[in-house]
């Protein structure tokens, strides 16, 4: 179990974070730039010193600032730190980063197999410098991967790289995970690759934790109206008792009046363009708010008003807290 319970002073606010991430568990951090995410995990690795605070590790205490004090390093800590920039050491060849800190003997037929399971096996003779940005992560991943680290703790690793790329690794790092049976912590920003990863999100802003469960569910049910916003919803529409608004999630409409499925709107389409498979339309709501939602085909721009419904939207009451019923046509 990785468990840390920390205080960092910043110049904009405190970071105060509590958070348990049990063996083989996946556990993302998401938030916006700025939030305390990065910080939040060098405190962990013991790059930051807490103000106040305990991180421990499977029963071992790695940080503690009250009697008896401790700090362990970070070489002793048994941590795996993965960040943006790979880090290569360019004076070792692939196979020598690759085998840095796996021990002072380590395995061959287990580094070849690490290797071929990344899709670098041919490059072990190279250097650095010789290798593509992608290649270079992998073998960060790999060196992450031979050391046998406790815990995994990944700074937004895969920023920069192709989508394809971002999905093998992201499957990798969730394979060593759960077979390793150690706890897993990913730093994102974007909320598609947090929860390509995790088992439970973490939604982080100015160094608080605003909700955390399953990613499924911090989506579909933002426990307030900030969460909404940070998870995807693009606005907020009045209903019931005066204050009171429904999230509008641009992936979370349907075309028609189906007010047994949630709450039915008219509107009329402003523009449109191109959105992948689908087309993203700015709507103009028949009380004048504008929306941006997600349709499955391209529809008339400036055309005669036509009904969406909300599906089951959450519905955030004055004080901007999640409110305990659904809101229905």
């Amino acid at each position: 179990m990785l468990e840390a319970d920390v205080e960092i002073d910043r110049r904009e606010f405190t970071i105060a974070v509590t958070l348990a991430v049990a063996p083989g568990e996946r556990l993302a951090l998401f938030g916006p730039s700025g939030s305390g995410k990065t910080t939040t995990l060098e405190t962990i690795a013991g790059l930051v010193a807490p103000r106040r605070g305990r991180v421990a590790l499977a029963g071992r205490v790695l940080t503690q600032t009250w009697a008896p004090r401790h700090a362990v390093p970070p070489w002793r800590r048994g941590i795996g730190l993965l960040r943006q920039d790979p880090g290569l050491f360019p004076h070792l060849s692939i196979a020598r980063n690759l085998r840095y800190g796996a021990g002072p003997q380590p395995d061959g037929e287990h580094l070849t197999r690490v290797a071929t399971q990344l899709g670098i096996g041919g490059l072990l003779g190279s250097w650095p410098q010789e290798v593509s940005g992608g290649q270079a992560h992998r073998v960060a991943l790999g060196r992450l991967l031979l050391a046998r680290c406790d815990a995994l703790l990944l700074d937004e690793p895969y920023t920069g790289l192709d989508a394809g790329l971002r999905r093998d690794l992201t499957g990798l790092v969730r394979s060593a995970v759960t077979d390793r049976e150690v706890p897993g912590v990913l730093v994102a920003h974007e909320l598609a690759q947090a929860q390509a990863f995790a088992d439970r999100l973490a939604v982080l802003d100015r160094g608080r934790i605003l909700q955390c469960g399953p990613p499924d569910e911090v989506v579909r049910r933002p426990a307030s109206r900030r969460v909404a916003e940070l998870v995807g919803y693009q606005g907020f529409v009045p209903v019931g008792a005066a204050g009171s608004v429904a999230g509008v999630h641009p992936e979370r409409v349907a075309v028609g009046a189906e007010p047994g499925r949630g709450l039915v709107l008219t509107g009329r389409i402003m523009t449109c363009r191109p959105a992948g498979a689908s087309w993203e339309a700015e709507v103009r709501t028949a009380d004048g708010g504008d929306m941006r939602i997600l349709l499955p085909d391209r529809p008339e721009e400036g055309g005669g008003e036509f009904a969406i419904t909300l599906l089951d939207p959450p519905c955030f009451g004055p004080d901007g807290v999640l409110l305990a019923h659904q809101v229905r046509a």
